[in-house]
């Protein structure tokens, strides 16, 4: 059991809430449920992660001996044979082939395990802790939904790219940057497809046409919010790509000495464990900005509000200098 927090009941993700309030509900969250949040993290979504960081690790190995060369006098052309050739045989195209399944497991699960764990927490009494078992069983349920999701995003995207190319032959350059604002707007859109998908019950294709009815009117302060909370994730991450840049120097300084595939899958594992935690920011941003729009359009925290009216336990009234057995003053 733990004492009544912060982002412990409905009512406390149900609100209207302005830019700002929004970026520093972000941070409390993460703050008052760092623990069970990013345990349930580590549970689901970190082994995708070290997958891939494996994966890029292997890949990156022709490329980090390649730089090496590169440094060196005369090292251009046998960089280009090494890492430009190489890059595509061999190890490195099993290494890329793991980076890309671990990493594309990894987010499909975290933006499912974060949304998932907001929805559990706001059904669990506010003195119990989430347990990455409850999430879990949350988010199977919805596996599928999430699957098909993904899937009409795949349709989308390659229509939207199908159709940018077949302008860009027709009618040239300047008809495709006109195309290019509309796509932009309905990616926008779709930052709150998977908040409405998790927190709402009705199915990809309904969720799909209300992220469009919740952005209306708040596309471009839902824009900046998202372009936000992904530069402070960009420069958080570079926390994490130090261990990298580090062994390239390194390996430019003293050669073959740090050429070891070990040390490429230490620093790229560093790299992806960290942009999967980081990426948690712009999720749960999105998030308050799903709650700020429908509280903003139904009112639905409101409500909450008004129905618990009388529900609780009277408040005792005491006098701080007398008791109820003492006569007072006269």
């Amino acid at each position: 059991m733990q004492p009544v927090g912060k982002f412990t009941q409905e009512a406390d993700f149900r609100r209207e809430r302005d830019f700002g309030a929004k970026v520093g509900a972000t941070f409390e969250f993460v703050v008052a449920q760092f623990r069970p949040l990013f345990k349930c993290i580590a549970y689901f979504v970190l082994p995708g992660a070290l997958l891939g960081g494996i994966g890029l690790g292997l890949a990156m190995g022709n490329f980090m001996s390649g730089w090496a060369t590169a440094a060196k006098p005369n090292g251009g052309p046998e960089f280009v044979q090494n890492a430009g050739f190489n890059t595509f045989t061999g190890t490195s195209f099993v290494g890329m082939a793991l980076a890309g399944i671990g990493f594309l497991t990894a987010f499909l699960l975290l933006s499912s395990v974060v949304y998932g764990f907001v929805r559990v927490r706001m059904r669990t009494p506010a003195q119990e802790t989430v347990q990455p078992a409850q999430v879990w069983a949350f988010v199977w349920k919805r596996l599928g939904s999430v699957l098909g999701a993904w899937l009409l995003l795949g349709i989308v995207l390659v229509i939207g790219t199908g159709v940018l190319g077949g302008a860009l032959g027709l009618a040239g350059p300047g008809f495709v940057g006109l195309l290019f604002f509309p796509l932009i707007w309905v990616v926008v859109c779709l930052t709150l497809y998977f908040p409405v998908l998790m927190m709402e019950d009705n199915g990809v294709a309904a969720a799909f046409r209300r992220s469009f009815y919740l952005m209306k009117g708040k596309w471009w302060s839902s824009l900046g919010l998202y372009m936000v909370m992904s530069l402070i994730m960009g420069i958080v991450n570079y926390v994490f790509i130090i261990p990298l840049y580090a062994l390239m120097i390194g390996r430019t300084l003293l050669g073959a000495s740090l050429n070891s595939e070990i040390l490429n899958i230490g620093a790229m594992t560093i790299y992806g464990m960290g942009w999967i935690f980081t990426a948690t920011l712009p999720l749960v941003a999105m998030l308050f900005q799903y709650f700020n729009l429908v509280e903003r359009k139904e009112g639905v925290g409101l409500r909450l509000m008004v129905d618990s009216l009388g529900l609780g336990a009277a408040p005792q009234v005491r006098n701080a200098a007398y008791q109820p057995d003492e006569e007072g003053e006269y």
